[in-house]
């Protein structure tokens, strides 16, 4: 820990018009500078699974996701952040004020009072005026401490969600480190939100009248939000908040604990004396605890803390009980410690680079983890009001959670193929918990990516029956799951525009291009080729559900398609994007503005359309003209006046957004495409310079301002006057994609239907690598060795000595490990 420095002079990165690589450099040693920069900002605790922040003003709140599966918290480094059950639009608990000023409130406070001198502070460093003289918090796997010293007393404070009942746990540790008594005044606050986040904003004039706090008999707080015509009142929770202390006085209405004109960081009951016994019949509620510490010298005590849920009265008065009982802290942390050691246990490896393997075997399968239960649905960026859960979003999601949790990637398959019409089409997102209407604009990819899952659940656990299993349509009827999956290709198969390509529809992955297709002539020759990848799987899929048959129609759709795709799609120096409503091509040196796209360049390879020496000048033109020094554009040039002036191709700003920023979630592909092309050199260099912490270092902290530890979106391209600035972190497909990046394509190490295909690709330089990865019940050992320093290229793999024939080696459920020797 240490005491905070003064906030630094902004430095980072400069826009520029030039397309071609920024100069991410600055001179007289002002990369060391940045360097100790960051050092003074965060560390990462590799040995721990942490990341420690020493400072509580980073450039915005840098998150962590603190949940088991129903209950969830996020929290930020310096303590603000949000509470909610199940969903964060009809089941928000606590209230958290996007984009507005002061910056990260409110959140779960806890503040210590000296009883002698009044003087109060924070753990969290926030929000109280007074100020630790020692401070520091950190993130870890479902959890985030804040350790703080003020006055000679220590204080160390663990939020997080155990699995033993839906409740947000804040144990405080308290230790006297002076040679006098100190009698210590403990509050723990929360400002309870509403519930319904939007019906909030729109009518809590009204809704507050029908909101409550009262005190209950166990010692607890009881919130119940009772407002009529609430979407799922039979569902809706009750919300505690207890301790484990004897209670002092409590307040459950925040205007009697924070006061006329005062806020968070001065509330009237802790500068008056201590809490006033409020309840609540109407009005602003919160839960405020207040409970009385004597410390002797150098003694230390626990006091924990308890914000949760529960169905009714009784399951109030079970957990409550459960909570008090002596053990049950340590018992709910020792388990959440243990389900990530299991669950990360499917993976660890040792590489060369230490910034990757912290990336693989840490961060990215945790925040991976953290896109599959929330979808894109709340984050510091996103309100969590509307999106619920993407279809696409969340079967490419899927991807990275198979190799950790094939049972949890089943249900959510299952899931998604609920939301699938008889015709092949699927709600574009829906409302699981909410029970709202979904969103039903078709895009000609949607219904294509749950086949990319289906394979790879697949492929990691031989479970051929899965195919077979009977799942409902959205509109009636029911179907096996290969059957679903079928039809989804028939959906697209029945609708090709005048040229062939698919039908465009309301857009592609490439949402803004809905302005391409108004007139319903539209095509997407991105689809093509994701069409085409998919079909590759399917013939394996068709094999597997005991219909053979169905593999020569596949083949035959995708030899059409390439033909296509090498023939119309192609500009000369790299494939075309799409074809507008107005027959004109999307993505050629024709046009002034969104000559290339970065996907088409990618997928061609991906899908495996593109002509050998195609697919090589495609993404050499990558290269050359979309990559900068923090990441591939997603095109070039930014649109401003394409295709008409009156009526452009998008709305945001050059290197923003869709339209010329740094995608990351579509880099991750030309990562791929790279390694299928052998050219582990340049996949790297993609790998790399997107790791976040190595692109923060790149830009400075002050330009990329999101967390150094997890993925974002996009990164604000070179024609913006912010290149560099990171957006929309945490909750993306970047996470899922980058992983299997990295692990199937630079590692190569990819599970396949026949067993686990060894075929890495990796930078020259290096001499080899390690990994154990789990794998249908055995623990496979993997060294690698490169001493001829190539790229890629198996020359001999054996399987505990014995040398094996070919680069797939077959499952072995009847051993608990095996040892796998692979030499480039």
């Amino acid at each position: 820990m240490m005491k905070q420095p003064g906030p630094p002079s902004p430095a980072g990165l400069t826009g520029s018009e030039e397309h071609k690589k920024a100069d991410v450099k600055t001179a007289g040693g002002a990369a060391l500078a940045r360097e100790q920069q960051l050092d003074q900002y965060f560390t990462f605790r590799d040995e721990l699974k942490e990341v420690e922040f020493k400072r509580h003003d980073m450039p915005t709140p840098w998150m962590n996701y603190l949940s088991n599966g129903t209950f969830h918290t996020m929290l930020s480094h310096a303590g603000g952040g949000v509470a909610f059950y199940k969903s964060p639009q009809i089941w928000r608990i606590t209230r958290y004020r996007f984009f507005h000023l002061p910056t990260d409130r409110s959140g779960p406070y806890i503040y210590l009072q000296d009883a002698g001198t009044g003087s109060y502070w924070c753990p969290t460093y926030e929000p109280a005026f007074q100020k630790p003289q020692e401070w520091s918090s950190s993130h870890g796997l479902g959890y985030t401490r804040f350790e703080a010293q003020e006055d000679e007393v220590a204080a160390k404070t663990v939020y997080f969600v155990g699995p033993y009942e839906n409740s947000l746990i804040w144990n405080l540790t308290l230790t006297n480190n002076s040679p006098a008594v100190k009698v210590l005044n403990v509050y723990a606050y929360a400002e309870f939100g509403m519930m319904e986040f939007m019906r909030e904003l729109q009518w809590q004039c009204y809704n507050k009248h029908q909101v409550s706090v009262q005190y209950h008999p166990k010692e607890a707080l009881v919130y119940k939000y009772g407002v009529e015509n609430q979407p799922k009142p039979e569902e809706t929770p009750l919300v505690y908040m207890m301790s484990d202390a004897p209670l002092h006085s409590y307040d459950g209405d925040r205007e009697e604990f924070i006061g006329s004109y005062r806020s968070e960081s001065n509330p009237a009951a802790i500068e008056q004396g201590g809490c006033t016994g409020s309840t609540l019949l109407g009005g602003d509620p919160c839960g405020a605890l207040q409970v009385q510490v004597t410390l002797q010298p150098g003694e230390t005590r626990t006091v924990n803390f308890f914000l949760g849920t529960a169905m009714d009265e009784a399951e109030v008065e079970r957990a409550v009980e459960h909570s008090r009982e002596a053990d049950f802290v340590a018992r709910s942390y020792a388990a959440l410690k243990e389900n990530w050691d299991s669950y990360l246990g499917a993976w660890n490896c040792e590489l060369p680079d230490a910034d990757a393997q912290r990336m693989l075997n840490i961060w990215n399968p945790y925040q991976a983890q953290r896109n599959f239960l929330f979808s894109r649905n709340i984050s510091f960026y996103a309100t969590g009001t509307f999106r619920g859960v993407g279809f696409r979003d969340t079967a490419q999601d899927i991807l990275a959670v198979a190799p950790f949790d094939p049972e949890a990637a089943k249900e959510k398959v299952r899931l998604l193929l609920g939301q699938q019409y008889q015709d092949g089409h699927v709600n574009h997102y829906f409302f699981p918990n909410e029970g709202w209407d979904p969103v039903t604009s078709i895009h000609s990819d949607d219904h294509l990516w749950t086949a990319l899952a289906v394979w790879d659940i697949l492929a990691e656990t031989g479970d051929a029956g899965f195919l077979q299993e009977s799942l409902p349509f959205y509109d009636g009827g029911e179907g096996t799951l290969y059957e679903h999956l079928k039809r989804a290709i028939d959906f697209t198969a029945s609708r090709l525009g005048p040229n062939g390509f698919p039908l465009m529809l309301r857009s592609d992955w490439n949402d803004q291009l809905f302005r391409v297709c108004r007139q319903g002539k539209g095509e997407s020759i991105w689809t093509a080729m994701q069409l085409g990848t998919v079909l590759l799987r399917m013939k394996d899929l068709a094999a597997a559900s005991g219909h053979p048959e169905h593999a020569a129609g596949y083949e035959a759709m995708y030899e059409n398609q390439k033909d296509l795709v090498n023939t119309l799609g192609w500009d000369g120096q790299w494939f075309r994007r799409a074809v507008m409503d107005d027959g004109r091509f999307l993505g050629t040196d024709e046009h002034d503005e969104a000559k290339i796209w970065l996907n088409a360049q990618t997928w061609a390879t991906l899908s495996g359309m593109a002509e050998p020496d195609k697919a090589l000048q495609a993404m050499d033109s990558v290269r050359d003209i979309l990559d900068t020094e923090l990441g591939i554009k997603k095109l070039h040039p930014s649109i401003t006046t394409f295709p008409d002036p009156a009526d452009p191709l998008t709305n945001y700003n050059k290197g923003t957004g869709e339209n010329g920023a740094v995608f990351c979630h579509a880099n991750t592909w030309a990562i791929i495409a790279e390694c299928m092309l052998g050219r582990g050199d340049q996949a790297y260099k993609y790998y790399r310079q997107l790791i976040p912490n190595v692109a923060m270092e790149r830009a400075g902290i002050w330009r990329y301002k999101a967390e150094p530890f997890v993925y974002a979106s996009n990164l604000f391209g070179p024609e913006s006057d912010k290149f560099g600035l990171a957006n929309v972190s945490w909750l993306t497909g970047t996470a899922a994609w980058m992983y299997i990046a990295a692990t199937q394509y630079i590692m190569g190490i990819k599970p396949v239907l026949a067993g686990l295909s060894i075929d890495p690709c990796i930078p020259s330089e290096w001499e080899g690598f390690k990994v154990t990865r789990r794998f249908r019940g055995c623990l496979y050992e993997i060294s690698v060795t490169n001493s001829s320093h190539s790229c890629k290229g198996v020359k001999e793999i054996r399987v505990d000595g014995q040398r094996l024939e070919g680069n797939v080696v077959p499952a072995y459920p009847e051993k608990a490990t095996v040892k796998v020797e692979v030499i480039l």
